[in-house]
């Protein structure tokens, strides 16, 4: 039997039974699936595990509302190198010498954010990232199984979703910025770690 089906549905519909029962409604329109409809029959009448996720994740930015400009600029620059820049406070302050913030969610592809982190060979990881998203996503990408790549780091796979799930936040106005000029950067390769860890 097949182990795992991963696929990108959109949720229809979630309608509760009187018997108590929930049936969630899964539309997939965007060729997830294609070949896989044999594996996922693999499943029928089975009790599977799920885990629901957006398909992009959002992050906040800072608008001064008199320039209309970020307070917070997140740079890739043409090496490769990440950096957060932050604007100086300006002479258009408002009266009592406070700036007017707006704050603007911006959302960006998760398909964006991995291209971002695999294509990357120099990103410096926070301490809140215990996982090598690179090469936890490549090896998702040609094949290998969520469980086996949780086995290797010795965590769930609960927790190796979440590690994925961190970085990807972590990473998302990187690659948002990225995403606007990646013809422009060419990210060095490193000795050691690809990841920046030592």
């Amino acid at each position: 039997m097949t182990k795992q089906v991963n696929f990108r549905p959109e949720v229809k519909k979630a309608t509760s039974k009187s018997n108590g029962n929930v049936e969630v409604l899964l539309v997939v329109n965007n060729g997830s699936l294609k070949g896989r409809y044999d594996d996922l029959s693999d499943f029928l009448g089975k009790t599977v595990s799920v885990t629901i996720q957006p398909e992009t994740v959002g992050y906040t930015l800072p608008i001064n509302k008199q320039t209309k400009r970020p307070n917070v600029n997140y740079a890739v620059n043409s090496d490769g190198t990440i950096e957060v820049l932050k604007e100086e406070q300006t002479s258009l302050d408002v009266g009592d010498g406070v700036e007017e913030i707006e704050m603007v969610e911006i959302q960006v592809s998760k398909d964006t954010i991995d291209e971002f982190i695999k294509t990357a060979t120099s990103l410096p990881l926070p301490d809140s990232i215990t996982i090598n998203p690179r090469d936890v996503l490549i090896q998702i990408e040609e094949g290998e199984k969520i469980s086996e790549v949780a086995a290797v780091y010795e965590m769930s796979e609960d927790a190796l979703i979440d590690q994925i799930e961190i970085s990807r936040q972590y990473f998302a106005p990187f690659a948002d910025t990225w995403s606007k000029k990646k013809d422009e950067v060419i990210f060095k390769e490193l000795s050691g770690d690809s990841d920046g860890n030592e």
